[in-house]
């Protein structure tokens, strides 16, 4: 059983990795880079990513590539050793873009980080995230290029 102080740490954990996902679809730079140390390293299928500036053209890269991006932190287990940590995050990834004939599709993800963070003046950060694909898939989403709500956007089904 976990000690509360354990507790806090874990959920300060999952706090920093769930950061970096919002950061991600906001397409906020200063909050994505600022959930790494100095030195860290980002592993994933579009690049390894290797120090702030490079880090800092991730957000940007995204929003070329994708109208949209979600994505959900869906479990997370951290062993913690002092200032060290490592962990398991498993997540949800969904990229929304429009093919050539102006149909929305999302490429989702199932994906697991494997993770390693650092205690900075009492802040975890990440040290070094690997992305693994655990499974991927595409769809149409039926969603029309510019709506705004979801009952714009959702088409009828009748049974």
């Amino acid at each position: 059983m976990a000690s509360r102080d354990q507790l806090l740490e874990i959920i300060a954990l999952r706090a920093t990795a769930e950061r970096y996902a919002m950061a991600v679809d906001r397409r906020d730079v200063d909050m994505f880079v600022a959930q790494f140390t100095p030195d860290e390293i980002l592993e994933a299928p579009r690049g390894r990513f290797v120090g702030y500036e490079e880090l800092a053209g991730v957000p940007p890269m995204m929003k070329r590539l994708y109208q949209r991006t979600h994505h959900g932190v869906v479990g997370m287990v951290p062993v913690i050793t002092g200032d060290r940590a490592t962990a398991q995050t498993n997540a949800i990834a969904r990229h929304y873009y429009c093919d050539g004939a102006d149909v929305e599709h999302c490429y989702a993800m199932t994906i697991r980080y494997d993770d390693t963070f650092r205690a900075i003046d009492d802040k975890w950060l990440i040290e070094s995230r690997r992305l693994v694909l655990v499974g991927d898939t595409t769809f149409a989403t039926g969603r029309r290029p510019g709506a705004t709500d979801n009952a714009t956007s959702i088409r009828e089904t009748k049974p």
